[in-house]
């Protein structure tokens, strides 16, 4: 069964480098992957097709586009336990009370977050283990991660 996953950022170029960092899982890995660069679209697709992982930009057409969506989601009890990682470069620590975008993030429904540029060592590591993909053993060895 294919394991499929939607990344949803609202700049071309991200969602590019994101397919590209995802085909290290190697040509046997069975993944759907799926691009939206909206929220809308984002939550259609993940209605109809369910995906494994959400890939998710925080700021798409509004600056919090993308936590109002982990929200959205949470809400639908078909959907509500799809993994939802908020990958953004909104890295802002929290002041006078206020929660920092770590805790904003995690707050509204996502599972993880992950500060653009991400470690991709890191990220495939933890792509590797939700989907239960086995990272090939020459990607491994090029990037120094241990079995």
């Amino acid at each position: 069964m294919p394991k499929k996953i939607l990344i949803a950022d609202d700049r071309e170029e991200n969602r590019y480098v994101l397919i590209n960092f995802l085909k290290l899982l190697g040509p046997t890995a069975d993944l759907i992957i799926f691009e939206a660069s909206n929220s809308p679209t984002a939550f259609d697709i993940i209605k109809r097709e369910k995906p494994d992982l959400v890939l998710l930009d925080i700021r798409m057409e509004t600056n919090d586009a993308g936590l109002v969506l982990a929200k959205k989601v949470r809400e639908e009890s078909d959907i509500k336990d799809i993994q939802i990682w908020a990958i953004t470069a909104q890295a802002m620590e929290g002041y006078d009370n206020e929660p920092g975008d770590r805790e904003k993030c995690l707050k509204s429904g996502c599972n993880d977050y992950i500060i653009k540029p991400f470690d991709p060592v890191i990220l495939l590591k933890k792509v590797s283990d939700l989907l239960k993909i086995e990272i090939p053993e020459p990607i491994r060895k090029k990037m120094g991660i241990q079995s």
